[in-house]
């Protein structure tokens, strides 16, 4: 009887663990990015926005994927390392992983694994495109929290990259925090998820978020977005926002990871320095003019 009454609490825990997994959506969902500089079209560099979205199902090596696809705007197709077909995904949702086909590929890989505990490596397939780290990123899990997202908890894995300043979150049920797949831009740390929509609601960041590709893309302040310098990032106390010395006065705004608003200040040609002290730990979206930065609060 003893030993049965164990094996119930055995089976209860492990049934709370499962629930407690919140599934990546394989149908009916798109997600849009904004991915920064699109390397091969410089000198002329364009600033592309991204929309990936899954496209029913495939079959490959006798497992059945859900395909994903993307959208560009401005359209670089000819100039891109990314074709509309990225990749093909299917889940293991008993034991929270994620696993990907990339495109011209039958080799699976995992893309997300929410088994993992801190401490636990990772070698991610997600691309990081900085000087020496084209491919393969051997990640280290140091932090599990959470965040609520329409009403729903949320996992969130942080990882240390064995990249130069290479740091990312991915985020149960949702992604990767620099997007679903390519491109993660992390040489200009622009790369982010906007959002991610749901049988065409909006569900991440928040229920109103802006949802939408635009038509075009605006580069009038594209010589302000590469000389704009912050560090250091993680921030504990202070933050140094440095641009150029001729910029005008502009609007900083800093948004916490659930997309409230938490300080608005104003920024001016230079160095400025954003106390941070009474923020609390988490990941923050640094709002510049019309530029987005990711920031993480330790």
């Amino acid at each position: 009887m003893k030993n049965l009454f164990y094996l119930f609490l055995l089976f209860a825990s492990i049934q709370t663990a499962h629930a407690q997994y919140k599934p990546l959506p394989m149908q009916n969902a798109e997600w849009y990015q904004y991915g920064g500089i699109a390397l091969l079209s410089c000198p002329t560099c364009t600033l592309v926005d991204y929309k990936y979205y899954t496209d029913g199902d495939t079959l490959i090596n006798s497992q059945t994927y859900v395909k994903i696809k993307k959208l560009e705007v401005p359209s670089i197709n000819d100039l891109s390392l990314f074709p509309t077909y990225t990749g093909a995904i299917r889940q293991d949702t008993l034991n929270q992983k994620i696993y990907v086909v990339l495109t011209d590929s039958t080799t699976e890989h995992i893309l997300y694994d929410f088994s993992l505990q801190v401490g636990d490596t990772n070698n991610s397939v997600l691309h990081s495109l900085v000087s020496d780290c084209l491919g393969f990123n051997t990640e280290t899990l140091y932090l599990i929290d959470t965040i609520q997202v329409n009403g729903n908890d949320h996992r969130v894995f942080h990882f240390q990259g064995s990249c130069a300043g290479n740091e990312v979150s991915y985020i149960e049920g949702i992604g990767s925090d620099f997007g679903l797949l390519f491109p993660n831009l992390m040489d200009m740390e622009e790369s982010h998820l906007n959002c991610l929509k749901i049988n065409s609601q909006p569900y991440y960041p928040y229920s109103n978020a802006n949802c939408t590709l635009p038509n075009t893309i605006s580069v009038n302040n594209f010589d302000l977005l590469l000389d704009i310098r912050i560090f250091p990032n993680p921030a504990s106390e202070s933050l140094s926002i440095s641009l150029p010395e001729n910029s005008l006065k502009t609007d900083g705004r800093l948004f916490y990871q659930t997309g409230k608003e938490v300080l608005r200040f104003n920024l001016f040609g230079g160095d400025n320095q954003l106390d941070v002290r009474e923020l609390k730990s988490g990941i923050y979206t640094l709002k510049i003019d019309n530029q987005n930065f990711k920031l993480i609060k330790n």
